[in-house]
C-alpha cells in the first residue's frame, strides 16, 4: 500500500474525529463494559488458539463483552487506516510491531507507559528484554508482543543435502549458489523463494539485505536507500539464483506467496526454501522427509554502506491500544492477560513451535525445545539475539516497502537488472516519503 497523503494533512482531518483515550496511569480498575479486539495473521495453530483463549479472558473477566474479530495479517495496514479514518478502530489492535512508528506517527495507538501505570514491571518480569523491545518506538512502550519472528533463514532437504554430496548448510552466497546448482533436478529445482508484494516476501528479501550491510531507509537524514549496493547486491542474488536454473520455471515465484513456495519446500518439489525463523513449521512436512532449518547464508564480503546485522525481527502478534477507545480499562485487562505465562507459553510448544517466544517461562517448555534444541541452547547462552536488530520501522515504511516490492518483481520477471529496478523505486519511494514528511 502507498500512503500517499500528507502527514500533518492526515492527522488534521483524523483528530476531528477522535476521542483520545488517555486514562491516567495508577491501579488497575475492574475491566467491564464492551471491548473490540481486531488480529491480524497467524499460523494455523494461533488462529486456533487466541479464541480458546479468549475464552478464559472472559471467564476471568466476567464484565466485560468481547468483540473479537480475525483478518488476514498482509491487509492489516489498509484495514487499520481505513478504520481510523472512519473512526471505527477496535479497542485492541494485534498487528505488527514494525507497523508501530507508522501507527503512532498518525495518532493511531498510543502508549501503553500513559496508562497500564505499574502493570509493566510484572510484563517486564515475565518477558525477554529483547522480545519486549519489539514494542518500543522513541522510548516508549507500544505495543506488548507476544513473540518475534527473525529474517532471514533457510529451510534444507538434508537428503537432497547428502545426495549431492554436502554434509552442512552453505554459510555463503557463493556455497548456497553452488548448493542450489547442485541440489537441481528436471523435476525437483534447488531452492524456491517468494516474490510477491506480500510484506511478508518483502521482511525475507530485507533479512538478506540488511545482512548485506544494507538498509532501505536512513532515518538520521531522511533518505530513501533501496539502490544502496547493500540491497542491489542482495536482489543481485535474486537474479543469479534465477538464471543459473536453480529456481521453479515461469512466474511461480511472483503469483504465489510464502506460504504456497513453503509448500514446494514441504512437498519435496524445492530442495530448499527461502523463508523466517518459522520455515516449514506452521504446515508441516511431507511424511519422512528429513530436513533442517539455519540461518540464512551470509555475504562472501559485505557490500552495503552499513554494519550488517546477523538478523532482523518483529512481532507479528504485538497487542496495541487504540487512541480511540471508549474502554481503557477492559483493554489493558486484555493485554495484561495477554502477558501472563499461561497465554504466552502457547508459543513454547503447546501448541505452537513456529515462533520465538516472548515468556520467559516458554522457553522452558519441552515442546520448544524438542523443537529447536538450537534456538533454546543459544537463548539459555544469551547469545540468540546478539546482532539482531529490529525490522525496518519508520513513518513511510509501507510506501518504501511498496516500491521494493515492485523493483524484486521486476528483476525476478526480468524486466529490470536490479540496479535499474531499484534505482526507479528509490526514486519513487523519496518522493512518497518526502509528501508524508512534508
Amino acid at each position: 500500500m502507498k500512503v500517499n497523503v500528507n502527514r500533518r494533512a492526515f492527522l488534521a482531518g483524523s483528530t476531528a474525529m477522535a476521542v483520545v483515550a488517555l486514562a491516567p496511569a495508577g491501579p488497575a480498575l475492574a475491566a467491564t463494559g464492551a471491548l473490540s479486539v481486531w488480529k491480524f495473521g497467524g499460523t494455523p495453530a494461533e488462529v486456533e488458539a487466541w479464541p480458546a483463549a479468549n475464552e478464559r479472558f472472559l471467564a476471568e473477566n466476567a464484565g466485560v463483552e468481547l468483540n473479537y474479530s480475525f483478518f488476514n495479517g498482509q491487509i492489516r495496514r489498509q484495514k487499520l487506516l481505513a478504520g481510523f479514518q472512519t473512526n471505527k478502530l477496535a479497542d485492541v489492535i494485534i498487528a505488527f510491531g514494525q507497523d508501530i512508528p507508522e501507527f503512532a506517527g498518525f495518532g493511531m495507538i498510543q502508549p501503553l507507559d500513559d496508562i497500564a501505570g505499574d502493570q509493566i514491571a510484572g510484563w517486564k518480569e515475565r518477558m525477554v528484554p529483547e522480545v519486549l523491545n519489539a514494542g518500543m518506538h522513541e522510548g516508549k512502550l507500544y505495543g506488548l508482543p507476544t513473540y518475534v519472528d527473525m529474517s532471514a533463514f533457510i529451510a534444507i532437504d538434508s537428503d537432497a543435502m547428502a545426495e549431492a554430496g554436502f554434509d552442512r548448510p552453505p554459510a555463503t552466497w557463493s556455497e548456497l549458489r553452488a548448493y542450489a546448482k547442485a541440489m537441481t533436478k528436471p523435476d525437483r529445482p534447488g531452492i524456491a523463494f517468494p516474490a510477491t508484494t506480500a510484506p511478508v516476501d518483502i521482511n525475507i528479501f530485507e533479512g538478506i539485505a540488511y545482512a548485506n550491510g544494507g538498509r532501505i531507509f536512513d532515518e538520521a537524514t531522511g533518505q530513501v536507500r533501496l539502490n544502496d549496493a547493500g540491497v542491489v547486491d542482495a536482489l543481485q542474488l535474486y537474479a543469479d539464483l534465477i538464471a543459473d536454473g536453480s529456481t521453479p520455471s515461469g512466474n511461480s515465484m511472483t503469483e504465489t506467496n510464502f506460504r504456497d513456495t513453503a509448500q514446494l519446500f514441504g512437498q519435496k518439489r524445492a530442495a530448499m526454501w527461502i523463508g523466517l525463523s518459522w520455515l516449514n513449521t506452521p504446515w508441516g512436512v511431507q511424511e519422512g522427509m528429513n530436513w533442517q532449518g539455519a540461518p540464512f547464508p551470509k555475504p562472501d564480503a559485505p557490500s552495503g554502506a552499513y554494519p550488517p546485522v546477523a538478523a532482523i525481527m518483529d512481532g507479528t502478534a504485538v497487542l496495541m491500544v487504540s487512541s480511540r477507545t471508549q474502554n481503557p480499562e477492559a483493554a489493558l485487562a486484555y493485554i495484561d492477560f495477554w502477558s501472563q505465562d499461561a497465554q504466552l507459553n502457547i508459543w513454547g510448544g503447546n501448541p505452537e513451535i513456529a515462533r520465538v517466544p516472548a515468556g520467559k517461562a516458554a522457553w522452558k517448555e519441552a515442546g520448544l525445545a524438542k523443537a529447536w534444541p538450537a534456538w533454546v541452547a543459544s537463548y539459555e547462552a544469551g547469545t540468540l539475539f546478539d546482532g539482531a536488530e529490529p525490522m525496518p520501522r519508520f513513518i513511510g515504511v509501507s510506501a518504501v516497502e511498496s516500491a521494493l516490492a515492485t523493483a524484486i518483481q521486476q528483476v525476478v520477471l526480468g524486466q529490470k537488472t536490479p540496479q535499474e529496478a531499484l534505482d526507479e523505486a528509490n526514486a519513487a519511494a523519496q518522493a512518497q516519503i518526502d509528501l508524508l514528511r512534508g
